[in-house]
């Protein structure tokens, strides 16, 4: 379970988050993550699961790839519906919340 302030934090940007949960792993689905300069779209939704998937410590899945950001992109299907992500790890789970988006954002600079 993620801890209320910690959903605060990542609410100030992203809109209304919630927790999600689905094969023992836990996800903060995030409305409107604003992403880096120059990237388009500008603004997706997003899915952090904040514990290891598929072989990386943590891991950022966006509602759209990014073209000409990220290297690698894969698409998962997770509650429900299809989310991208790109190859990017070791952020680690030890972070924030609010860390490990910073981190997995980075990336996509």
């Amino acid at each position: 379970m993620v801890a209320t302030e910690h959903l605060q934090e990542l609410a100030e940007a992203c809109g209304d988050v919630r927790e999600l949960s689905e094969g023992g792993r836990i996800y903060i689905y995030l409305p409107r993550l604003r992403l880096p300069v120059g990237c388009v779209p500008n603004e997706v939704e997003g899915l952090l699961c904040i514990q290891e998937h598929s072989g990386y410590a943590t891991r950022l899945f966006l509602s759209h790839p990014i073209p000409g950001r990220g290297a690698n992109w894969s698409v998962h299907h997770i509650v429900g519906r299809a989310w991208h992500s790109w190859s990017w790890n070791n952020v680690s789970a030890q972070f924030r919340p609010a860390q490990m988006l910073a981190e997995h954002l980075r990336a996509l600079r």
